[in-house]
């Protein structure tokens, strides 16, 4: 088999997953794979062109595939193979999502499309995110967690946002915004609790739920708006 050509494209997609750790093949259809690197020309099939190139990626060990089963059906999501360390940093391919939070997190990074979209539509853009496990290493740092240890309430991802200026002027400043997914099974008292929790610490927060159900019960218990992932 001879050897894989690296391009620009695939080295900005391994850094994404090593950051991010997987993400689902259509939300890297999405975010890679929409226009042409060269001609910024649309492409018409853009999850046909991902999924040709994670396959390539793959026969050649930068990431493999995994099924990830949800109530809508099954998703592929794509992760770092040990190849890609070689790229992207020693150990990055040995960070794995916990099957327990596999799904909550796909809809994190669900959430996040969203609000990248909705950003993009009105004219601000969404210029970086952190999902919950970078944000507790980034505060833990290299050491090991100790029995009473005590951290602020992490969200399941903080933004940092340029939201749209008025109209002819430019953007305003980036700020920082939690997402959070709420699934049914938050208390109410997990969801105050994180609602007091980011309004300390963020300009705001963007509330996502499993059902219009959760997004009715969030949006009691917080005042603020909930949008329900389909």
């Amino acid at each position: 088999m001879s050897a894989l050509v690296l391009t620009e494209r695939d080295a900005r997609l391994l850094a994404y997953l090593a950051a991010h750790r997987e993400c689902p093949v259509d939300l890297l259809a999405e975010r890679f794979f929409a226009a042409n690197p060269y001609t910024g020309v649309a492409n018409k099939s853009p999850g046909r062109l991902c999924a040709r190139r994670i396959a390539q990626l793959r026969r050649h060990g930068f990431v493999d595939t995994l099924r990830l089963r949800e109530r809508a059906g099954a998703r592929e999501v794509v992760v770092l193979a040990g190849r890609a360390d070689q790229v992207v940093g020693e150990g990055a391919s040995r960070r794995r999502v916990p099957n327990a939070t596999r799904s909550h997190h796909a809809r994190t990074l669900d959430a996040i499309g969203l609000v990248r979209r909705d950003l993009a539509r009105r004219g601000g853009r969404l210029v970086d995110f952190r999902v919950e496990a970078e944000l507790r290493r980034a505060a833990m740092g290299r050491r090991r967690t100790r029995r009473g240890d005590a951290f602020c309430a992490f969200p399941d991802a903080e933004c940092s946002v340029r939201q749209p200026g008025a109209p002819g002027a430019p953007g305003t400043a980036v700020t920082r915004v939690a997402v959070e997914y709420v699934t049914a099974k938050y208390s109410d008292e997990d969801i105050r609790l994180k609602h007091e929790g980011f309004s300390l610490a963020y300009a705001g927060t963007l509330w996502f739920a499993d059902n219009a159900r959760t997004a009715a019960r969030v949006t009691r218990l917080v005042g603020a708006p909930c949008s329900v992932l389909s």
